[in-house]
């Protein structure tokens, strides 16, 4: 089993849609996937479509509780979530200091690792309290890099929170920096893109960049991930995640799916 935390110093840069898009995705390639939410606001749990969050993380931490029987699942058999469950706003530091040295989350990895193939973490942003948790009981970590002047700006905490955790032996290392919120036809966001492409190491740049899209709003206001927002056919931003997951697979050590590779034009 494998795990990656998402995690972004700056909010708002589209990291909970990256986190749940990119973990329907894992899933429709055929990976066990459980996505697990630690940040207290509850942004996945908003993403249920009404569905009651329930004691999520939160009661594991409280009471216990045996994981499995807190995951949610759902309609795709490889995709389930654990949301954070209902933490008052009061009790969110406190809980956020109790995911910080990472054994919690560690014990839930253990519990389930033989049912899921990979584990995708989202983190509340900012390198404290859970994120700092997720970073230290993961393997492995990526970034949603927004294509704004401000994001390069954020960069170096970025690294050097990864860099700090490493030292001690363990924790996550970065696989790569998706650009996100991308403005093609906006030069001042395309220009911070091509400098990410020109100043960073080829390998830490996702080759899959995510469009600024309302569709993904759409999504959110929905419920769902892109994938299911429609019946007839799935938004084309669906696919970006598609490919980005694409990426993701053998940078975190998930092995390629034994029955992939071309198939013949005729039957």
């Amino acid at each position: 089993m494998k795990s990656t935390a998402i995690v972004s110093q700056k909010g708002g840069v589209g990291k909970t849609t990256l986190a749940l898009n990119l973990s329907y995705s894992l899933a429709n390639l055929g990976y066990k996937t459980l996505l697990v939410d630690t940040d207290p606001q509850g942004a996945i749990g908003h993403s249920l479509s009404g569905r009651d969050p329930g004691g999520g993380l939160r009661s594991i931490i409280d009471s216990g509780e045996d994981p499995r029987s807190l995951i949610l699942t759902t309609r795709l058999p490889e995709f389930s979530i654990l949301p954070v469950g209902q933490v008052p706003a009061a009790g969110s530091h406190a809980f956020c200091s109790l995911l910080e040295d990472g054994l919690c989350l560690q014990h839930l990895f253990d519990t389930v690792r033989r049912d899921y193939d990979v584990i995708v973490v989202d983190t509340p942003s900012g390198f404290t309290g859970a994120t700092l948790g997720a970073l230290r009981a993961c393997d492995t970590a990526l970034s949603p890099l927004q294509a704004e002047p401000i994001a390069l700006r954020t960069l170096p905490q970025l690294l050097s929170a990864i860099g700090s955790i490493r030292e001690s032996g363990a924790g996550a290392h970065l696989i790569g920096l998706a650009i996100c919120m991308l403005q093609q036809r906006n030069e001042d966001s395309l220009g911070v893109a091509e400098e990410m492409w020109q100043r960073l190491p080829a390998d830490l740049v996702f080759e899959t960049t995510i469009p600024r899209d309302a569709v993904a709003l759409s999504a959110s206001a929905a419920g769902v991930p892109l994938g299911l927002l429609s019946r007839v056919r799935p938004p084309a931003l669906s696919l970006v995640f598609d490919q980005l997951a694409l990426e993701v697979v053998p940078r975190i050590g998930l092995q390629t799916r034994q029955d992939d590779g071309p198939l013949s034009l005729f039957a």
